[in-house]
């Protein structure tokens, strides 16, 4: 009996400290650019979103800036999901691996699983560029970026931001 234990603590340790693929992740105050119709930045690029001005916001990374006039906004639409890091490590990984057993999840407790579970906050944007020419842009943002990001399109751009239908963790309950 001991001795199971003692192996599966230590192949759950092994577990945690094996770097694994997950899907995009930003923190602090940083954005991503995942997807969208400008082409001088690459997708999947990671930078900072700035508001130099109340009338736009600016994304600006090593690789290239999006500026965005937020009387120009169209159409602004703001999703929360639930990727399951385990699941893309999973389709990343090569087919023949050693499985590694991992502890069920009990009610009340949290997950045993050291890949986990991330929450993907992502916006997207419909806008006519200084040209008139509409471009899209689909942007990851960090938890402390979403409040003052859509703070400025609703009060600025004069647009109310839709919630599309997702994983929202909603304040008051438990």
């Amino acid at each position: 009996m001991r001795r199971t234990v003692l192996g599966i603590l230590f192949v759950w340790a092994a577990a945690l400290c094996v770097p694994s693929p997950v899907a995009a992740k930003v923190r602090g105050s940083e954005v991503m650019y995942l997807s969208g119709t400008v082409r001088e930045v690459p997708l999947k690029t990671e930078g900072l979103l700035f508001q130099p001005k109340n009338s736009e916001l600016e994304f600006r990374s090593g690789e290239g800036e999006i500026l965005i006039p937020l009387s120009r906004v169209r159409s602004a639409k703001y999703r929360e999901t639930f990727v399951d890091k385990s699941a893309a490590a999973k389709a990343s990984a090569p087919k023949k691996q050693v499985k590694i057993p991992l502890l069920p999840a009990l009610p009340g407790l949290p997950s045993l699983n050291p890949f986990g579970e991330d929450k993907q906050r992502v916006l997207t944007l419909v806008y006519a560029d200084k040209k008139g020419a509409e471009q899209t842009v689909v942007l990851l943002l960090a938890r402390k970026m979403v409040a003052p990001v859509i703070y400025a399109i609703e009060n600025y751009g004069s647009l109310e931001v839709e919630l599309e239908p997702g994983d929202y963790e909603l304040d008051g309950e438990e």
